[in-house]
C-alpha cells in the first residue's frame, strides 16, 4: 500500500445495484475502486490490480465469497489483504463463522449504512498500511542481515575439509540466526605448525556477530607473535577486550587457542572459560578432556586475567575435537537438553574415524536428537588430526 497513491478497493458483488452505491461512496471519499461480479472474478482482478482491500460478497455464481476468501488466504502474496465480507440480515450465525474461518476481517450489512462502510475500510487500511509498512522495514532488516552473513562467511573458515600446515581439518559453523557469535580460525603458522582458536561471544545475533569481527581483527594482528604461547594471545585478546569492549558493554566471549606442531608431535594449548575440548589418543584408544585444571577467565571478565599454556602429545593417531556449547545444550521437542556428559560420550564413540566421518556423525546426532525443534543458539564443531595419520 503506497501512501502517495490512494487506497485500491475492490467490490465483488453480483448485485449491480450494491456494486453502484459502494463505488459512489468510495470514489466519493478518494479511493480507487475495481469491480467483480463472482468469487473466480475476484481471484482474477486481485492478481492484476492488487488492491489494498476487499469488499466480498458471499452469495455468488461461479464461486461464492467463503471459497474465494480461502483462496485469497492461501496465496502468500493475498494472505494479508483485508477483506470484509458482505452479508444480508438473513444470513445465517453459521454462514458468518463460516466466513470467519474462511479468513475474512469483518463483515458489513445489506442495506449498507454508508458512514459504517467508510468507518470499517478506514481502519482496516489502517492496519494494513501498518502491516505493510512492517514487512517492507522486515524486508530490509533481511536484507541487512544476509549482507552480514556474508561479510561473517568471508570471516569464518569455510565449512567442510580441508588440509593445513600437514594436518587435515573438518569444521562446521551453523549460526542460530543470519549471523551469530560463534567464531573460529585455522592458519598455517609455518609449515607442519597449525594455529587453531575457537571462541563463542555471549548471546547470538547481531550484537555477537559484531564482536566476532573486533576478534578476527585482533586475531589477525597478534598471530605472527603466537609462537608457542598460546596463553599470551588469550591475554592479549583480554586485555583488548576489556579496554575497547567490557568497559562500554556487558559483553564476554570464552575462548580456546592451540598450537599443532606435527614434527615434534605435539599440541600446546590455553583456555579462556571455553568448552573443554577433547583429545584422543590412538595407540591407548582414549578421549581425555584438555585442559580442564589450567582454565582461564573468558575474554572481557577480568582485565587482570592470566592464562596458562598446556602441552600435550599430538601424533599421527592423535585427533582434536572443538565445540562451542550449542553443541549439547540444544533441546529436543521435549525439553530434554542433550547435555554435556552425552556429547563428550558421542564423541569419544566416534573418535579414531578419519576427522570427516567422525565430525559427521556427531552433527547427526546432534541433529537427530534435536529433531525439527528450531536450534536457540550457535553451533560450532571441529576435529583435527594430523594428515598423514596411520602413514597414508
Amino acid at each position: 500500500m503506497n501512501p502517495e497513491s490512494p487506497a485500491k478497493v475492490l467490490i465483488v458483488d453480483d448485485e449491480p445495484k450494491n456494486v453502484r452505491i459502494l463505488q459512489i461512496h468510495l470514489k466519493a471519499r478518494g479511493y480507487a475502486v475495481c469491480t467483480a461480479t463472482d468469487g473466480l472474478k475476484a481471484l482474477e482482478t486481485v492478481k492484476a490490480e492488487k488492491p489494498d482491500l476487499v469488499l466480498m460478497d458471499i452469495n455468488m455464481p461461479k464461486m461464492d465469497g467463503f471459497e474465494a476468501v480461502a483462496r485469497l488466504r492461501q496465496a502468500k502474496d493475498t494472505e494479508f489483504i483485508p477483506i470484509v465480507m458482505i452479508t444480508a440480515l438473513r444470513d445465517t450465525h453459521e454462514n458468518r463463522i463460516k466466513a470467519i474461518e474462511a479468513g475474512a476481517d469483518d463483515f458489513i450489512e445489506k442495506p449498507f449504512d454508508s458512514l459504517e462502510v467508510l468507518a470499517r475500510v478506514r481502519s482496516l487500511l489502517r492496519i494494513k498500511q501498518y502491516h505493510d509498512s512492517l514487512a517492507n522495514h522486515n524486508a530490509r532488516l533481511e536484507d541487512e542481515l544476509q549482507m552480514a552473513r556474508s561479510i561473517q562467511e568471508i570471516l569464518l573458515p569455510q565449512n567442510g575439509v580441508q588440509e593445513l600446515a600437514g594436518c587435515r581439518v573438518a569444521s562446521r559453523c551453523s549460526p542460530e540466526m543470519a549471523v551469530g557469535g560463534d567464531f573460529f580460525d585455522i592458519w598455517e603458522i609455518q609449515p607442519n605448525r597449525l594455529g587453531v582458536f575457537i571462541s563463542d561471544v555471549m548471546g547470538h545475533g547481531v550484537s555477537a556477530a559484531f564482536v566476532t569481527v573486533f576478534i578476527k581483527t585482533v586475531l589477525a594482528e597478534f598471530q605472527p607473535q603466537l609462537g608457542d604461547k598460546p596463553a599470551h594471545l588469550l591475554e592479549i585478546l583480554n586485555t583488548r577486550f576489556n579496554d575497547m569492549l567490557s568497559s562500554r558493554l556487558f559483553m564476554f566471549a570464552t575462548a580456546f587457542c592451540g598450537v599443532i606442531d606435527c614434527t615434534k608431535g605435539e599440541l600446546a594449548c590455553a583456555n579462556a572459560g571455553h568448552p573443554f575440548p577433547f583429545l584422543y589418543s590412538g595407540p591407548q584408544h582414549t578421549c581425555q578432556v584438555v585442559g580442564d585444571k589450567k582454565t582461564g577467565n573468558g575474554l572481557g571478565i577480568w582485565r587482570d586475567s592470566t592464562y596458562e599454556t598446556s602441552t600435550y602429545p599430538f601424533d599421527r593417531f592423535s585427533q582434536l575435537f572443538l565445540y562451542t556449547d550449542g553443541a549439547y545444550e540444544i533441546k529436543n521437542a521435549q525439553g530434554e537438553e542433550f547435555t554435556a556428559e552425552r556429547f563428550q560420550r558421542l564423541v569419544s564413540a566416534g573418535a579414531g574415524r578419519p576427522v570427516a566421518a567422525l565430525l559427521n556423525s556427531v552433527s547427526e546426532a546432534v541433529d537427530a536428537f534435536a529433531e525439527s525443534v528450531p536450534k536457540d543458539d550457535d553451533l560450532t564443531l571441529i576435529a583435527i588430526e594430523v594428515a598423514a595419520r596411520n602413514g597414508t
